[in-house]
């Protein structure tokens, strides 16, 4: 062989030795997806993934479903076996994860064979079974479909309108061999619509008006009038406010109180009937803060809901907590306003409904910045008040004005108020058994007494010090330190039980040397078992403060002490606060009994004291003076003088009738100041007479606890009055002066005191300013005070009114949180974030992940809210269809989904559904269009015939009676009774005498007139029904309630038969109807049938009438009709 052909072989050989054996060849052939990828899977995963059945959201079957995967997230990633969640499940040596569970696993070909596929991408050829496959019927539903269209309406008469509806009615009759029933009796008739409208009776000589009313119009009239009525709102909003879950309680395990839960009730029953277009209704219950409707956001929180931290205090079960608060919303806005269970999507795809996962986070997106809470009204109305509350303001200030010239004039002697814990001015002989504390109220003596126009307020410091009485025992002494002619008023503990002294002695020891007892003069002995001024009748057994009493003038040295002695009776003896006041002879003091008719306080005086020092305003009164310069120096600071003295503004006015504020800047007068803290900033010395008020623009001295301002006037004026604060906003209540001197001078040398700090009563003191005002009436006066301070009292009361700011349990708003799609809704679990949208079936892009919160609300408000969408206004009409007939028209009024009824009749839906639309989405038109209609109007006899072949009245052959519910029942027995308060809006009455919590709920045993308002303004407590009418499947409010279920049961015949309640009003009526007509049972029982009836009662019923009211009394028969059918239900 030549080396050439040797060379060939061994290439040859080379090559061969490269190249696969036939089985090699095989293993890498192309895989043939339908001939071993899809047969495959479809044999050992098609059972529990296939077409029939798709355990945990996921089908192998086909393409588009395969590669989207299923509830736990995709399950096949091309190219990556190891992976893909299909492979590690098949391979899976675990029992309890291994697929197929039941079944023999696969065989390692067959695992091989699929990672095989998957590594090499997968490859899965769409064919028509996979087109088809992914081609999602549930889009084709019926409710997802746009509105039919209708002819334009050549007519705007809702009576030919409501005909419209009839014809809809009776072709589905002729389609079942149904006639319609006869219109109904002409009583049955108003009775219908008072109850089905307003929910209350009509009283009879209405009825008896509108049935010999022959007027074709006369119905349209009645209607028009009961939707104009206030209670209809009441009565449509009690239906709405199921569907939404409404109460004023939290609900689960805490079922705390929400106390302004109330005012979201009263928008809706306003928003009924001010018939606001549904439209806007929705815009506002979702964005009411963007459209001046704050109380409509109640809507957002109105569930039942455990707010994160409530229950676990981890960050775990707070995220959870805050998860299912959101999820509650996105509930109560999908099932509400669109007939959708949404909130099955939570956890995995909806099982019945085109809805994603991703669709259910992406709705949560738009309610990510609201939380559960209260929030301020700042409404139109709100404006308004405070616009009302502004006029006020400028009558106020007048009224104020006049007043001036009763301010009391600053006292510039010397006052001195000594209490008898004042360890610096008072001795303690012996050692007390304990204080008297005052009791907490405002009556006479007690905490908060402010006083009266013979009486100074309560200075005492809220209590009193007592001893065992010895008689001549000396247990205190008061040691004034000061010298010269004094007023006295004396106090004392005082008590009715007793025990203390009759005749405590009060002495006077002139050198203050206890043990020389010639220069002691007594000077008042008191009863102290009675308060000052009193010495007949009975006295609390309280510790009370006795009031100041008048003991006299007293000469005092330096070293003088007023002594308490004991006296001869009792077992105890009392001490409390005295007052000095410098006596004036160039002004004396005036009897108050000059001022007041009141026979009490003749020959009385009363120190001359003026308010306690306030931060905001303090107002010095003083008499007129000439003046260039004015100071202002401060001794001591309310924080002890750990801080210097702080003024915002210092205010001095000319005595003349134009009261000018002559301290400004701007007009000349220059201030200086013994130092300033800062010459920069907030705190400067310009800021003290610059007009303007608040902390920021306010003088503070350099020296803790005193200093010095000054104003120099730019000329000579004649001045009354000073006006000073610490701050005029009231936000700082530190550094306040509370001891002080205001000085005059003409030449900046020469001082004279116009004012100090003496004559005000201690910080903390009850006072009446107006009782101030009263004392110091003259008979000079230009004007009485008596009638001013009345009429500033009630204007003050109503711009306070107007003033408060009302708060909605309406939600709080803020940045909205990010928001992420989570595995089986774990908020531990977060898969990927996701934006604002609205589900992908209706085929609307979602909005930026940067969207302001308010923004995203309006958002989803205008989409639900559109013409466009296909739920919307089907899902409002039907519910308002279902509360005039009992049933929708869709029997599932929350559920227009595929697992939900279909309509009964679907082109009367749509046409109802267009007219709401068209209307301007007027809810009253809906109303007249139903209420016109020859449907609405039928009979409600059973025909047997009919009954056989349509037993549930599906095709509308006649009116369907039906009882009242129980809210309906009871306002229906107090109107009949006489007693309906008609009183509406405001905080709900109790049906409990606790308003929340888990302490149990005791039921009110009597109700006042308040209590016996409509039952819609009820303080409703979550999961917990009210006594005998919740019996009458009131909802609790747990979830939510689009239909009432018609229960009747032992205990709703037990309850409307014994309650005390119907008892009363059973008692009520009959009293009513016997005052009216004393001693005529034949007319009493006519009466009473008439009341709750509207009819006279038959020969038959007068006459077994008469028997059980011979026998048991009218009180019984208006217990007996009260629990008939023809008073429970709808005719």
């Amino acid at each position: 062989m030549t080396l050439f052909q040797n060379l060939l072989i061994l290439q040859l050989a080379a090559v061969l030795a490269l190249w696969p054996t036939a089985r090699e060849a095989s293993a890498v052939e192309p895989i043939n997806f339908e001939r071993q990828i899809r047969p495959l899977l479809i044999k050992r995963c098609g059972e529990c993934h296939g077409e029939k059945e798709q355990n945990s959201g996921l089908r192998l079957d086909a393409r588009f479903a395969a590669f989207k995967g299923g509830d736990g997230g995709p399950v096949i990633k091309s190219g990556k076996s190891t992976e893909s969640e299909l492979v590690r499940r098949i391979a899976s040596e675990d029992p309890d994860e291994r697929m197929p569970p039941e079944d023999p696993p696969l065989t390692k070909t067959e695992i091989e064979l699929l990672r095989r596929w998957i590594d090499s991408g997968a490859n899965w050829p769409e064919t028509d079974y996979d087109r088809e496959a992914a081609r999602d019927r549930r889009l084709e539903h019926w409710s997802f479909q746009p509105l039919r269209k209708f002819p334009e309406s050549l007519t705007s008469d809702a009576r030919d309108k409501a005909a419209e509806i009839d014809r809809y009615v009776a072709v589905k009759l002729a389609e079942h061999g149904l006639q319609p029933s006869p219109e109904v009796d002409r009583r049955s008739l108003i009775r219908r619509a008072y109850f089905d409208i307003i929910g209350l009776p009509p009283d009879p000589e209405e009825v008896a008006r509108f049935v010999a009313n022959d007027d074709p119009n006369a119905f349209v009239q009645l209607a028009e009038q009961l939707l104009d009525s206030p209670r209809y709102g009441e009565r449509w909003a009690q239906h709405w406010l199921d569907v939404v879950r409404y109460a004023d309680t939290h609900g689960f395990e805490v079922n705390t109180p929400r106390d302004n839960a109330w005012p979201y009730r009263d928008y809706v029953i306003r928003a009924f009937n001010e018939d606001l277009p549904y439209d806007q209704f929705i815009r506002e219950q979702l964005a009411g803060d963007a459209y001046d409707a704050d109380a409509a956001t109640g809507f957002l929180v109105a569930a039942a809901v455990l707010l994160p931290g409530q229950i676990g205090k981890d960050e775990e079960s707070k995220r959870l907590a805050r998860q299912d608060s959101m999820d509650e919303m996105i509930v109560g806005t999908s099932a509400t306003f669109l007939g959708l269970t949404i909130g099955c999507a939570r956890c995995h795809d909806h099982k019945f409904d085109p809805i994603t996962a991703q669709d259910y986070y992406a709705l949560q997106a738009f309610f990510a910045g609201v939380q559960y809470g209260d929030r301020p009204i700042r409404d139109v109305a709100q404006k308004e008040r405070l616009a009302a509350a502004g006029k006020l303001g400028d009558r106020i200030r007048a009224i104020e004005s006049k007043l001036q010239e009763f301010e009391p004039v600053a006292f510039t002697g010397r006052t001195v108020i000594i209490d008898e814990e004042d360890k610096e001015r008072v001795s303690i002989l012996k050692t007390p058994n304990g204080p008297g504390n005052n009791p907490a109220g405002t009556a006479r003596g007690y905490l908060n007494d402010a006083g009266s126009l013979i009486r100074v307020g309560n200075i005492s410091n809220g209590r009193y010090t007592w001893w065992n009485n010895v008689p001549g025992q000396d247990v205190l002494t008061y040691n004034p330190d000061v010298a010269g002619r004094f007023h006295l008023w004396l106090s004392w503990g005082a008590h009715g039980s007793g025990v203390h002294t009759r005749d405590a002695r009060y002495v006077h020891d002139e050198d203050g040397d206890l043990t020389t007892t010639a220069d002691q003069r007594e000077l008042a002995m008191v009863d102290q078992y009675y308060q000052a001024g009193i010495s007949t009748g009975t006295t609390e057994t309280n510790p009370l403060w006795s009031g100041l009493s008048y003991a006299g003038i007293v000469e005092l040295h330096d070293a003088s002490r007023l002594i308490v002695r004991g006296g001869d009776t009792g077992t105890g003896i009392t001490a409390d606060v005295v007052v000095l006041q410098e006596v004036d002879e160039s002004h004396p003091m005036e009897d108050i009994s000059s001022v007041t008719a009141d026979t009490s306080a003749s020959k009385s005086l009363l120190p001359r004291l003026r308010e306690p020092v306030n931060a905001q305003r303090n107002t010095e009164r003083f008499r007129p003076v000439m003046a260039k310069f004015l100071r202002f120096t401060t001794f001591e600071t309310i924080d002890k003088n750990k801080h210097e003295p702080c003024i915002d503004e210092l205010e001095v006015y000319e005595s003349s009738s134009a009261a000018r504020n002559i301290a400004l800047a701007s007009l000349g007068t220059v201030a200086t100041s013994s130092g300033n803290s800062s010459e920069t900033g907030k705190h400067q010395l310009k800021h003290i007479n610059d007009g303007r008020y608040s902390n920021d623009r306010s003088w503070i001295s350099n020296k803790h606890g005193g200093g010095w301002v000054q104003l120099e006037f730019p000329e000579t004026a004649e001045i009354n009055r000073v006006v000073w604060g610490r701050d005029r906003t009231s936000k700082f209540m530190d550094r306040l002066p509370t001891r002080y001197r205001i000085e005059t001078s003409l030449d900046g040398t020469d001082w004279t005191t116009v004012a100090r700090h003496e004559d005000r009563v201690p910080m903390g003191t009850p006072y009446d300013p107006h009782q101030t005002l009263m004392q110091n009436r003259k008979s000079k006066a230009s004007s009485d005070p008596t009638t001013l301070i009345a009429e500033l009292e009630k204007l003050t009361k109503q711009k306070t009114e107007l003033e408060t700011v009302q708060t909605v349990y309406g939600g709080q708003f803020g940045t909205p949180e990010k928001t992420f799609v989570l595995r089986r809704g774990d908020p531990e679990q977060p898969v990927a974030e996701i934006s604002p949208g609205v589900p992908a079936l209706f085929k609307s892009p979602r909005i930026p992940e940067d969207t302001p919160e308010q923004a995203r609300r309006t958002r989803l408000a205008d989409w639900i809210s559109s013409p466009n969408n296909p739920l919307t206004a089907r899902v409002m009409v039907n519910r308002i269809w279902q509360y005039h007939f009992g049933q929708g028209l869709v029997e599932t009024p929350s559920d227009f989904g595929l697992n939900g009824g279909l309509p009964s009749h679907p082109e009367l839906l749509d046409w109802l559904a267009s007219e709401f639309i068209a209307s301007g989405w007027s809810v009253k038109h809906v109303h007249r269009l139903i209420l016109l209609s020859k449907t609405w109007q039928q009979s409600s006899f059973v025909d047997a015939s009919s009954a056989a072949i349509d037993g549930d009245n599906k095709w509308l052959w006649r009116f369907s009676s039906r009882r009242l519910e129980g809210e309906a029942i009871r306002d229906c027995m107090l109107t009949v009774s006489g007693e309906l308060n008609l009183k509406t809006g405001g905080p709900g009455f109790n049906f409990f005498k606790s308003r929340g919590g888990l302490s149990g709920f005791p039921p009110v045993d009597n109700f006042s007139s308040e209590e016996l308002r409509r039952m819609v303004y009820s303080h409703k407590i979550r999961m917990e029904r009210v006594p005998v009418f919740g019996a009458f499947d009131c909802p609790d409010a747990g979830q939510a309630t689009p239909q009432r279920t018609q229960s009747t049961t032992a205990i709703q015949a037990l309850n409307l038969f014994n309650s005390t309640f119907v008892a009363d009003r059973a008692a009520k009526l009959a009293e009513q109807i016997q005052k009216a007509m004393p001693n005529d049972s034949k007319q009493q029982i006519g009466r009473t049938f008439e009341l709750t009836f509207g009819r006279q009662p038959t020969e038959v019923e007068l006459s077994a009438s008469a028997s059980v009211v011979d026998k048991h009394g009218l009180e019984t028969l208006c217990r007996v009709l009260f629990n008939s059918s023809e008073f429970l239900f709808i005719p």
